[in-house]
Parts: structure tokens; sequence; C-alpha cells
């Protein structure tokens, strides 16, 4: 991040990244779950705030919010007299970085994983969560042999 900080250029750059990400913030931090956690910061020009949401049903929500996003942000120090939104159907929640599975998908256990589970269901004394582990172990083990 330094290397940004070396040019004029690079440094609104890395100024206006961290002014989105500030923003971002605030709104997820303000609006319930799911419907914080879907908006996306994609543009602050001349005191109107774009923010992309995946569906119409997120954009209804957002435009009823306006209001208090607006209060929040002028509150907060930015300078926002406009919120517009625009729907990106293929956007996804915060919540869900490339690295993390979407809801659904099932990970592999990794080796310490797996000696975790295994050592924690031999010294366990309760025997359900004996069963539980051995079937995800079972079922962990017959995914990596697939």
């Amino acid at each position: 991040m330094n290397w940004l900080g070396h040019d004029a250029r690079r440094a609104r750059l890395l100024e206006k990244a961290e002014q989105f990400s500030l923003i971002q913030g605030l709104i997820a931090n303000a609006l319930q779950l799911p419907v914080g956690h879907a908006c996306r910061v994609v543009g602050l020009e001349q005191g109107t705030l774009i923010i992309a949401v995946p569906s119409a049903a997120h954009a209804a929500k957002i435009r009823q919010l306006t209001t208090t996003i607006h209060q929040l942000l002028v509150a907060r120090g930015q300078q926002v007299d406009e919120i517009r939104i625009k729907i990106q159907a293929g956007l996804r929640s915060a919540s869900f970085t490339e690295a993390s599975p979407m809801p659904g998908q099932v990970q592999d256990l990794g080796e310490k994983a797996c000696d975790a589970l295994l050592e924690l269901q031999k010294n366990t004394s309760n025997d359900e969560l004996a069963r539980t582990l051995a079937r995800i172990l079972r079922k962990n083990q017959a995914r990596r042999q697939s």
C-alpha cells in the first residue's frame, strides 16, 4: 500500500478507495442484514453517491432507506447530496469473498481439521457427538476420493 502514496495520482486513488470502503462499512453496519451487506459503493462524484445492489428487491429496500443513509453519511462528514441506486445482477454479497464458498457449497476439510475432529471423536464421552464426528469424517473422506 505504501507505493500508492508515492505520487499524487496514486495517492488520490488510495484516498478514494479508503473513502468508498468507509462509506460501504457505514452503510453495512447501519442497515439490517443482508440488505446492508449486499450494497457496493461504486461511485461518488459531485455529491452523488452511487450504490450498486444485486436485485430490484434490494434496490427497493435501499430506496426506502436513502434518507437514513444520507443522514448517517452527512453526520460522519461525507459530502453526499444525492444517492442513486444501480442494479447489478451479478453482484455478490460482501460477506462472500472469492475465497469463501457460496452457501450450499461444501469444502473438504484439511488434514489438521480431520486430525482434530478424529482426536475429539476418540476423547469425547458424548456418544452422539462421536457419531456425528464419525459421519463428518466419512463424508469428507468420500468427497476426497471422488
